[in-house]
């Protein structure tokens, strides 16, 4: 897949900002845990995954990637950041995972060789947001190429947007649900969404999370 000549501005703008926050320390939306809403789907609601493997972009020092390690499920963290894979590579051998189950990795989302078996789980949060409104078309078609028939995709929609707010401020940037079902519906289902779902204290009444299956 390739961006559009108006997408490509904005990837390469943004991955800029995205960087300068790694180099320079300032990493405000890392909660320094997996994300409450994740862990109480998956451990308390009991949610059941395809295995396979898995993919969360944007990884940051992956907490998340980590969680939904579990054999019979790989997961690949995906960040552009070097900074952001070698903490949570770091953070991953603290803690005595393997790597063959959660392996983080250097990567373009927009970019990268899809694996023959394409991906049967993704996990997205601080990543719809981060990108410009501009690329979200983008993201939907992405997502619809790297995940194989079935598979699920767990989209935590972070930060709601209040129907007074300017939504293109940011990054990063306002969301809706409408925003989610504009750029997915046509290649995946909506099975699971909880708007009263656990979330970090600073975040409350700002995510809802949601499950979609690739058609």
């Amino acid at each position: 897949m390739s961006y559009q000549k108006s997408s490509e501005v904005s990837a390469n703008e943004y991955s800029k900002i995205w960087f300068n926050y790694w180099d320079s320390g300032t990493t405000r939306w890392d909660m320094g845990d997996v994300s409450p809403a994740l862990r109480e789907l998956i451990q308390d609601k009991k949610w059941e995954l395809p295995s396979g493997q898995g993919i969360v972009p944007g990884c940051g020092r992956g907490y998340d990637a980590m969680f939904l390690a579990r054999p019979g499920l790989r997961m690949v963290g995906a960040d552009l950041s070097q900074l952001a894979v070698d903490a949570a590579s770091t953070i991953r051998d603290s803690m005595n995972i393997p790597a063959e189950m959660a392996d983080f990795q250097v990567m373009d989302f927009f970019n990268f060789d899809i694996p023959a078996s394409q991906y049967q789980v993704a996990y997205d949060y601080t990543f719809f947001c981060a990108i410009h409104p501009s690329m979200r078309a983008d993201w939907g078609q992405r997502y619809a190429q790297i995940l194989s028939p079935g598979a699920h995709l767990i989209a935590l929609m972070y930060p709601l947007a209040k129907a007074e707010e300017d939504m293109e401020r940011g990054p990063p940037f306002l969301v809706s649900e409408d925003d989610y079902h504009r750029v997915l519906d046509a290649n995946f289902e909506l099975i699971h969404i909880d708007p009263k779902c656990q979330t970090h204290k600073t975040r409350v009444g700002e995510e809802i999370i949601t499950v979609w299956r690739r058609r």
